[in-house]
């Protein structure tokens, strides 16, 4: 399955681990992943437990919502395990203070949980049962637009892993990511937040984005629901 399947198959650019799941995820050589979290639980959607091709997490922190599973595995009879980034690893990713929400892709379309789990502490464990609603599919993380694609320099060269990605609406930081290599694919997933997660990230306004400080030449429009591949270029 190739990157760009894999975002159709989720219908929005939801992290980089899309591809992780099916690949080997080259920060786990950097960290020896000790820091990861690892949740459990039982899953209902709409009361009822369910069957679903992927769960994953975001975590949300200062109002900034950031994909961090290391891998997509399934929904069975609503049990699920995932393993969930540290910010030692991914910024923006479990600290303590943070929360972490799942989500999961039924009949077509991406539902986040409608409740959170604490990050429990570096290399801990916790035991969430979420509860998802067709009705609710935005849950308790609140509108969202999320973009994935690679990155380039001025010699059109593709950055490597460790890249910190911001996304700004004007002056205020609406989104933080750090790009990952995923097999043959290196390059940035990131969920920019809307007015009810940080008053200032407006609905209907331009997103610029910034990379190890640097103004990437693109732009994009914070519309929930709109996301897309977007590569970005470096001056």
């Amino acid at each position: 399955m190739t990157w760009a399947t894999k975002l159709l198959v989720a219908g929005v650019t939801v992290a980089v681990a899309i591809g992780s799941a099916f690949g080997r995820d080259a920060g786990a050589a950097r960290t020896g992943g000790e820091d990861r979290v690892v949740v459990r639980g039982r899953a209902t959607l709409d009361g009822a437990s369910f069957d679903a091709p992927y769960v994953g997490a975001v975590v949300k922190r200062h109002g900034l919502v950031t994909p961090c599973q290391q891998t997509l595995p399934r929904v069975r009879n609503g049990r699920f395990a995932l393993t969930v980034y540290p910010r030692t690893e991914s910024t923006g990713c479990g600290v303590a203070g943070s929360e972490i929400f799942l989500w999961t892709f039924v009949q077509d379309q991406i539902i986040y949980s409608t409740q959170s789990v604490r990050w429990p502490g570096n290399g801990e464990k916790a035991r969430f049962d979420p509860a998802f609603s067709i009705s609710a599919p935005s849950g308790g993380v609140g509108p969202i637009v999320g973009f994935a694609g690679e990155i380039f320099d001025r010699r059109n060269r593709r950055l490597p892993p460790g890249a910190h990605v911001q996304a700004y609406i004007g002056k205020t930081r609406c989104a933080v990511a750090t790009t990952r290599r995923i097999d043959d694919f290196t390059g940035f997933s990131i969920d920019v937040v809307g007015p009810d997660s940080i008053p200032e990230c407006a609905i209907g306004a331009t997103i610029t984005f910034r990379v190890d400080g640097r103004d990437a030449h693109e732009t994009a429009v914070n519309q929930p629901g709109q996301g897309s591949s977007l590569n970005l270029s470096l001056p």
